[in-house]
């Protein structure tokens, strides 16, 4: 148990910076395209209609239904998107990258 204690600072610092590495990592530019996430259970179509509304375009759905890849015009968007619901954005990369064989609602 004493052992522990001894690591912990450093399980501590290397967790955290884990974590902050990892957020710029997967943090979107203020403008262009980005992963936009909305709660769970959220539609495909609800979910559009934020991102237009908004004042964003459509790029494409992702593999999870509550992401979709938008582009943003302006540094504006994620904050007007985050009034209408939206929870974060994201790299559109990954999980999150655009699935262009599909169609947009």
């Amino acid at each position: 148990m004493s052992h522990m204690r001894q690591f912990a600072p450093a399980l501590i610092f290397s967790t955290v910076s884990f974590v902050l590495i990892a957020a710029f990592m997967l943090a979107p530019q203020a403008k262009g395209e980005m992963a936009v996430a909305f709660p769970p259970f959220t539609s495909e179509e609800t979910a559009w209609s934020i991102v237009r509304q908004a004042g964003g375009y459509a790029v494409g759905p992702t593999q999870l239904p509550n992401i979709v890849v938008a582009y943003a015009g302006d540094a504006d968007f994620q904050r007007r998107a985050r009034d209408l619901g939206a929870l974060f954005f994201l790299n559109a990369t990954g999980l999150c990258a655009p699935q262009l064989d599909r169609e947009t609602t």
